[in-house]
C-alpha cells in the first residue's frame, strides 16, 4: 500500500490537511497554557505582619510579607489607613500607622479603592505601661533648599512626632556620622540645614533596662537622626542636644575660672557657650562681664539658661548649685568654671 494514495490520504486513512491542522491545534494547547500562566491576574495576598504584637506609639512601623504585592497598593488596620506603603518587592512592603489605639485589628490590603485581601486579627496593639510624655530636642533639619527652609516655621506640626518651637538661620548642611567611636561631619552638597527646637511627643521605653524617650523606633538622644513628616515630606532632623520640656530661664550667675594667663585672655564679654555646637539655639550661657581677681583668675558674670525643676536649678540638664563645676565651651576655648554665686530657685532672678 502506498504511504500517500491518489486522494491525498496518509496510509489510505488520514487526510494530510486534516492531520496538519490537528498537529497545529495540539501544539497550540501548551502554548496557550503557558500564556495563561504568564499573563493571568495573580491575586495579591498578605501572609504575615511583623511585628504582630506591638505597644502603642505615635508611629508604629510594620513589615507586610505577602504575594503579588504592587507599588500602588495601600494597607489599613481595621478602618485606620496606613500613612504610607513603602514597596520593597512583590513579597514585602513597609507601612507606618500614626497613633494606633490599643486593640486587635484585621490587616486589609487594597488595590486602589477595592479590598483585595484581609488577614483577620493579624495585629494586636497593647497599651504602654507608661503614659506618653514630652521632651525637647535642639538640632537641625537637613537636605533643604532656601524655599524649603522658609516653610519650616515655629508652630509647624510634625504628624506623629511633635511641634517645631523655634528655628534659627539656615546654614550649609552638615550631617554628623559615626566612624568607629568618632563623629565625622559630612557636608551635603548644595543643601542647607535649619537649626530648630522640636518639642517631641514621645513614649518612655526601657529596652534592656535603660529608659529612653522614643518617637517611632528612634530614641531621642544626641546625634540621633530622624525622618519627620513635614510640609516638605519626609525630612531628616538630627539631634544635637536634649533637655526636658520645662522652659529655660535666663538667670545671672557668677563663676570663677583659673588657668594660664594666655588662655584666660581669650575670655571676653559676649562669648556664647553653645555646648560645643555651632547651633545658635543650643545656647547655655553668655558671658556678661569679666573681672580680674587680685588673687589670680577671673570672675565671670554669666547669663545662664537654667531650668527650674523640683525647686532646683538645672544647667545643661544637670543640677546646679554653689560649688558646682561647669564647662564653658565656646568657638575659641573650653574651660572649667566653679559656680560661686547662684540665686535661689524661688527668687525673681530671670533676666
Amino acid at each position: 500500500m502506498a504511504i500517500v494514495d491518489d486522494r491525498g490520504r496518509l496510509f489510505g486513512r488520514w487526510n494530510l490537511l486534516d492531520l496538519a491542522l490537528l498537529v497545529l491545534i495540539l501544539g497550540l494547547i501548551p502554548l496557550g497554557y503557558a500564556a495563561y500562566l504568564l499573563f493571568r491576574d495573580r491575586p495579591p495576598r498578605i501572609v504575615s505582619v511583623t511585628p504582630s504584637l506591638a505597644q502603642e506609639s505615635p508611629a508604629l512601623r510594620l513589615t507586610i510579607t505577602g504575594e503579588n504585592l504592587r507599588p500602588y497598593m495601600r494597607v489599613s488596620a481595621g478602618v485606620r489607613q496606613a500613612q504610607d506603603f513603602a514597596f520593597r518587592s512583590t513579597e514585602q512592603a513597609d507601612v507606618t500607622f500614626s497613633s494606633l489605639a490599643p486593640g486587635t485589628y484585621d490587616v486589609v490590603l487594597y488595590d486602589q479603592a477595592t479590598e483585595r485581601f484581609r488577614l483577620p486579627n493579624a495585629l494586636s496593639v497593647t497599651p504602654l505601661g507608661l503614659p506618653p510624655t514630652e521632651i525637647v530636642a535642639i538640632g537641625a533639619f537637613g537636605n533643604l533648599d532656601a524655599a524649603g527652609a522658609a516653610r519650616l516655621t515655629p508652630g509647624t506640626e510634625l504628624p506623629g512626632a511633635g511641634t517645631i518651637r523655634a528655628v534659627g538661620r539656615a546654614m550649609p548642611d552638615l550631617t554628623q556620622v559615626f566612624s568607629g567611636a568618632t563623629l565625622v561631619g559630612v557636608p551635603v552638597k548644595d543643601a542647607l540645614r535649619l537649626p530648630a527646637v522640636v518639642r517631641f511627643r514621645c513614649y518612655v521605653r526601657a529596652s534592656g533596662g535603660s529608659p529612653y524617650c522614643t518617637v517611632g523606633d528612634v530614641n531621642i538622644a544626641t546625634t540621633a537622626l530622624l525622618k519627620l513628616s513635614t510640609p516638605l515630606g519626609a525630612t531628616p532632623f538630627q539631634v544635637e542636644r536634649v533637655r526636658s520640656s520645662v522652659p529655660p530661664e535666663a538667670v545671672e550667675i557668677e563663676v570663677r575660672v583659673n588657668g594660664d594667663s594666655s588662655m584666660l585672655a581669650l575670655i571676653k564679654p559676649g562669648d556664647l557657650d553653645l555646648g560645643g555646637t555651632d547651633n545658635e539655639l543650643a545656647l547655655l550661657a553668655r558671658v556678661a562681664a569679666v573681672e580680674t581677681l587680685p588673687v589670680g583668675g577671673l570672675k565671670l558674670s554669666l547669663i545662664a539658661q537654667l531650668q527650674k525643676v523640683e525647686q532646683r536649678w538645672l544647667y545643661d540638664s544637670m543640677p546646679l548649685r554653689v560649688g558646682s563645676s561647669i564647662v564653658l565651651k565656646t568657638s575659641r576655648y573650653e574651660i572649667n568654671a566653679l559656680v560661686t554665686k547662684l540665686p535661689p530657685p524661688d527668687s525673681p532672678a530671670s533676666k
